[in-house]
């Protein structure tokens, strides 16, 4: 029995978090408190929460969601009462996957600042000084940025259209349409509820494993034994902008801290700490605006080995009448498709790649674990095979989204050679479109 509950507990922490997403560890006693990002009006598709919570004696957990991996996130960490050192941590795939520590004491004005991109949900660790600490979690997540590829065309030339040769190409299957937008997501419910509700099944009278099972797919699925998460307050981003968080907390301060006309002594002392953040964000607000498409990647560190930010190589740049995306009218709606395509592509792959690392890791665990565990190990070596066989519908899941926009790229470069030909280049797709064409076709192509 207990080596059951501890297979299950691997199993657990390991696919179950393929639907949450959340960093995973085999500590029953984390119970990470969920920060959602919510809209924030300060940008199209920009988002950002601010909460605020108070630690005592144990670490607080956080994971964040809500973000996408083409958005540039910023967190701040400051305390609002005094001048305490505290630690955090982010980190990515599980609890012990330290991404960057900082300290409050080595930060400028004592506000911590991670700069981040990530595919899936992120961690924060924040771990106690030896005082109570009152403190902010501010996170900015920009408008999404979809320029890292560059432009795909360039000025044609008339070495250009004499260089070029007719060639047709072959058929990009423009008839598959409309997958659903979550396929992914379910195919990975499959694999993780599969194994869990086995198991649970097995340590479990059925009443208690529906009810068990009813949990986890909520994904509130916690143990009994773990510690309270910290009790937390959240805001939307404008409020620190107006000046509503200072009012907040001016009049609670004395409550969080317990200590009376002290805490309200000591936060008038740290205004400037929230000052600063409000200041940083007003800055980062657009980002296009701050620096060079290259530097805010090179500046923002992606915590997801399966995220690109980078041209592929051997990207072609093909030759058009209309070089940039502000020329003749024609141009524009079919460039928009053709643009949106390009980062669909770019996000499929990497949501793929993310997803098998996940499901590689549980499968790991579960391997090495079972091997000396009897009855246990032999149910997960019968689950293991359904697992896998779950595993083949998310690539058949992958296979049919990438038919589908080769047919939404096909039918873009189509359009554009209609304007084209507008302007006096003939045939430009079998001249020119078609190669952007294989070249996405051989770049996504799934080869595992």
């Amino acid at each position: 029995m207990k080596s059951q509950r501890s297979l299950l507990i691997v199993v657990f922490l390991c696919l179950s978090n393929l639907v949450l997403a959340q960093p995973y560890s085999l500590d029953e006693n984390i119970k990470p408190v969920l920060l959602e990002l919510k809209d924030n009006p300060e940008g199209k598709g920009a988002k950002g929460i601010l909460a605020n919570a108070t630690i005592k004696n144990e670490n607080h957990y956080y994971f964040v969601k809500g973000h996408d991996m083409f958005q540039f996130i910023d967190v701040f960490i400051f305390s609002n009462f005094r001048d305490p050192n505290f630690k955090v941590n982010l980190v990515g795939a599980t609890w012990k996957n330290i991404e960057d520590t900082q300290t409050t004491a080595a930060s400028e004005k004592g506000v911590i600042h991670f700069k981040l991109r990530s595919q899936g949900d992120f961690g924060i660790e924040i771990f106690p000084s030896n005082e109570t600490v009152n403190y902010s979690i501010v996170i900015n997540a920009s408008e999404p940025s979809q320029e890292f590829l560059g432009s795909a065309f360039k000025k044609i030339t008339k070495k250009d259209m004499s260089d070029s040769e007719e060639f047709i190409p072959e058929d990009g299957n423009t008839n598959s349409e409309g997958s659903s937008p979550n396929y992914i997501l379910y195919a990975i419910i499959g694999i993780a509820l599969l194994v869990i509700g086995f198991l649970l099944s097995k340590m479990m009278n059925k009443n208690k494993a529906n009810t068990m099972l009813w949990l986890i797919s909520l994904g509130i699925f916690q143990s009994i034994n773990a510690q309270e998460p910290p009790p937390i307050k959240t805001f939307d981003m404008n409020d620190i902008l107006i000046d509503k968080y200072i009012d907040w907390l001016k009049e609670y301060g004395d409550d969080v801290l317990g200590e009376g006309s002290k805490s309200f002594d000591e936060f008038e002392r740290r205004l400037d700490r929230l000052k600063f953040v409000g200041e940083k964000i007003r800055e980062l607000n657009p980002y296009k605006k701050l620096k060079e498409i290259k530097e805010l990647y090179d500046a923002y560190k992606g915590i997801s080995s399966c995220i690109d930010a980078v041209r592929p190589p051997g990207m072609p740049k093909i030759p058009s009448f209309c070089e940039t995306d502000d020329c003749e009218t024609c141009f524009l709606g079919a460039r928009a498709e053709f643009e949106d395509v390009r980062y669909k592509f770019v996000k499929l792959q990497a949501i793929y790649r993310c997803t098998m690392n996940y499901t590689d890791r549980a499968i790991a665990f579960g391997d090495s674990y079972s091997p000396v565990h009897g009855v246990s190990g032999l149910a997960w070596q019968s689950k293991k095979f359904e697992v896998l066989e779950s595993v083949k519908s998310l690539k058949k899941s992958y296979d049919k989204k990438y038919q589908e926009l080769l047919g939404r790229m096909q039918r873009a470069l189509i359009e554009l050679d209609a304007c084209e030909a507008q302007h006096g280049i003939p045939d430009w797709y079998d001249r020119f479109g078609y190669i952007y064409y294989d070249f996405t076709k051989t770049q996504y192509h799934r080869n595992d």
